[in-house]
């Protein structure tokens, strides 16, 4: 009897010993481990890279409409564990925010705004504007967290869960920078520190130098191996012409996300919930197809507008 129990706890022993040497091997998405070598061509077979989206808003938040859609986009779309939104005040209560928080609580993704203090300097560089300090503001937080980090006229239109096997993932055009509007990233990954260690040799005038310049002609172009490159499905090249001045540009099924470029013409600078439906550009379309045929969909037959949940 005593040789049966025996046998048997070596026997368990054993087994725990190799779960844990499994369970150690495979690794977790907040670990501290070395990329060397790692395959970014074809990634790891799990997700390594947190499932959480960062936004970044500097200045009073007044929620707008754009804003507005790129989150709901996400909600619908990717449904993340958490939305943070970094920001140096607290989002007003408008009813874009309302919304959102209602939509985020239906769909069990906590929306979490997140005191950020706006960087002032890097390297004991002062840094020129509020533009570049979003800039740097990027890169830290994705030291810190890792996940998805959105610019606020990001629009997602599938989810990113593909590109969460990565050590890093960026929208990187033929024959163009890479876009900063969409980052996709362990916290560890290697470009993140290259990017930030860039900012030694800060310069002020010079408006995407830092921010997408010399990280693709000093480190991509001689270590691509440090990204998984995605082209064009990111949508961060310039589609100004797709979006505002085409009725039937449809090639925006095929794409995970887009940048509306929102600030720049022919974007129009006045639309909301209710004249989003009489847009007929290609922009109008996606619109209409994340607020009004996604579920829960969006009544805009009173004000203010509410969610339809089943």
């Amino acid at each position: 009897m005593r040789i049966r129990c025996f046998f048997l706890i070596k026997i368990l022993s054993l087994f725990l010993i190799v779960i844990y040497v499994i369970n150690s091997l495979i690794p977790k998405q907040n670990d501290d481990f070395s990329f060397h070598n790692f395959d970014n061509r074809d990634g790891y077979k799990e997700p390594i890279i947190p499932n959480i989206v960062h936004y970044i808003i500097l200045g009073n938040i007044s929620i707008n409409f754009i804003t507005f859609l790129s989150m709901a986009s996400v909600l619908k779309v990717h449904r993340p564990e958490t939305i943070y939104i970094h920001c140096d005040y607290r989002p007003i209560e408008n009813k874009y925010w309302k919304l959102l928080k209602s939509l985020s609580h239906k769909n069990n993704v906590v929306l979490y705004p997140k005191r950020l203090y706006r960087p002032e300097q890097v390297f004991g560089q002062p840094l020129s504007s509020v533009y570049h300090a979003t800039d740097v503001a990027r890169i830290m937080i994705m030291r810190e967290y890792g996940g998805i980090y959105l610019d606020t006229d990001i629009i997602v239109l599938k989810p990113l869960h593909t590109f969460l096997r990565y050590e890093m993932v960026v929208s990187w055009p033929t024959n163009d920078n890479f876009g900063t509007q969409v980052l996709i990233g362990h916290k560890d990954a290697r470009f993140l520190k290259l990017w930030l260690e860039g900012y030694r040799r800060y310069r002020p005038r010079m408006w995407y130098y830092n921010a997408g310049q010399y990280p693709t002609e000093v480190i991509l172009y001689s270590a691509p191996h440090l990204v998984h490159r995605v082209t064009d499905q990111l949508g961060t090249q310039n589609l100004l012409k797709e979006l505002y001045n085409s009725s039937d540009w449809t090639e925006w099924k095929r794409y995970y996300a887009l940048h509306l470029l929102s600030r720049h013409p022919p974007a129009p600078q006045n639309l909301d919930e209710y004249s989003i439906r009489f847009y007929d550009k290609a922009f109008g379309e996606i619109a209409r197809w994340v607020l009004f045929d996604l579920s829960p969909t969006l009544e805009t037959d009173s004000e203010p507008s509410k969610w339809k949940f089943d």
